[in-house]
């Protein structure tokens, strides 16, 4: 997958400049990392370039509760995350918020982009470390 020698750098700005060259889903994680970093002019470049391409339903920009968290997670994705937190799997997590399985799925891969981890239990352990979610009792 592109970005992956830059995340193992410790670049992410880089990291989402090479995925914003990849396949549409890589893309699409490209956006999470540039509105994450705070890099929105990049963001609305490759949203109008994804647009040009034809790729539907391309995020208009993040909402002001999103905008607020310092993760750049949205509100869907921080109950998510802190059911991650409770130890629940993602058939559990789409039962307690009405949601599909599959949709929960696309939650956590977006949480992992923006959180710039590679599993579940780094994502938890990342987001308590920067007081995202409460710490383990």
């Amino acid at each position: 997958m592109p970005g992956k020698p830059w995340d193992a750098l410790g670049c992410p700005y880089e990291q989402a400049r090479a995925l914003a060259e990849g396949p549409e889903s890589a893309q699409r994680a490209a956006l999470g990392h540039f509105e994450a970093l705070g890099g929105q002019p990049m963001a609305e470049r490759l949203q109008h370039q994804m647009r040009a391409a034809g790729v539907r339903a391309v995020p208009r920009g993040p909402r002001p509760t999103t905008s607020d968290n310092i993760a750049g997670l949205t509100t869907r994705e921080m109950q998510v995350l802190t059911l991650l937190g409770e130890g629940l799997q993602n058939a559990e997590i789409a039962q307690r918020l009405f949601r599909s399985s599959r949709t929960v799925e696309h939650h956590l891969a977006s949480i992992l982009a923006k959180l710039a981890v590679e599993s579940r239990g780094e994502a938890v352990e990342v987001a308590r470390q920067r007081g995202l979610i409460a710490a383990a009792k």
